[in-house]
C-alpha cells in the first residue's frame, strides 16, 4: 500500500506539487501522466523517500523498489551479477539467485545476455535489465519512472505482459507519457495538472 496525503512541494518560488493525495492499494496499478516539469517525477521520488517534501506524509508497506527514467547498472558488473545484486546470495543460494535471474532475463528478451557488461548494452536492453533487477528484489511497492520509453513495440508487449503478472499483488506507481501503456498494464490513470493530480473523466 502507498499513501501520499496532502503533499506540497517547492523549489524556490516555484510551486511544484500542490495538496496531492493519493493512495495506492496491495494489487493496484495507477499510471501518472503529464506535460514535461509538471511534477511527475518529483512526486515519484517523494514517495520513494529520495526527496523531501514541504508538507504531508508519505505511508508506505513493506520493501520498496525504484526503476528510474535512466537505467543505473553498476558498470563493472555483468548482466547476471546487476540483477543478483539485489538478491539473498549465501553461498547455498548464490544458484538459486542466479537460475532465478536467468529466468527474469528471459522472460525480457535478455537470454544470452548475461555475461554482458552496461557499456556493451542498447538503450532498450539496459532498461530491460532494470527492470529484472527491479522484479528480481520483489518488492511490495514499484515505483516506475517511464519504464518502457526505450522498447520497441515488440519488446514492449512482452515485458508489459510479464509485469502486468507480476505486478498483480503489488502495489505500483509508474510514470508514462503514453496512454496506451495504461491500457496494456490494465492501470487507473492520473494525470498531473498545474501542480495538481487529476484524473480524467475517460478514464
Amino acid at each position: 500500500m502507498l499513501k501520499l496525503l496532502k503533499i506540497e512541494k517547492s523549489f524556490g518560488e516555484k510551486k511544484v506539487l500542490s495538496d496531492v493525495s493519493l493512495t495506492v492499494e496491495k494489487g493496484e496499478c495507477v499510471m501518472l501522466f503529464g506535460a514535461s516539469g509538471c511534477g511527475k517525477t518529483t512526486l515519484l521520488r517523494i514517495a520513494a523517500g529520495l526527496e523531501g517534501q514541504d508538507g504531508g506524509a508519505v505511508e508506505k508497506s513493506g520493501k520498496t523498489a525504484v526503476v528510474f527514467a535512466e537505467p543505473r547498472l553498476f558498470p563493472t558488473a555483468t548482466v547476471l551479477e546487476n540483477v543478483t545484486a539485489v538478491m539473498r546470495r549465501g553461498k547455498k543460494e548464490r544458484k538459486d539467485a542466479e537460475r532465478r535471474a536467468a529466468e527474469i532475463l528471459a522472460a525480457f528478451g535478455l537470454g544470452g545476455a548475461e555475461a554482458l557488461y552496461p557499456a556493451e548494452l542498447s538503450t532498450g536492453m539496459a532498461a530491460r535489465v532494470s527492470l529484472a533487477r527491479a522484479v528480481a528484489y520483489d518488492a511490495d511497492v514499484y515505483l516506475m519512472d517511464e519504464p518502457f520509453k526505450s522498447l520497441d513495440a515488440g519488446i514492449k508487449q512482452t515485458v508489459v505482459s510479464y509485469l502486468r503478472g507480476f505486478l498483480s499483488d503489488k502495489t505500483a506507481l509508474i510514470i508514462s507519457h503514453d496512454s496506451a501503456e495504461a491500457a496494456l498494464m490494465g492501470a487507473d490513470v492520473y494525470r498531473m495538472e498545474n501542480g495538481m493530480l487529476v484524473k480524467p473523466e475517460n478514464a
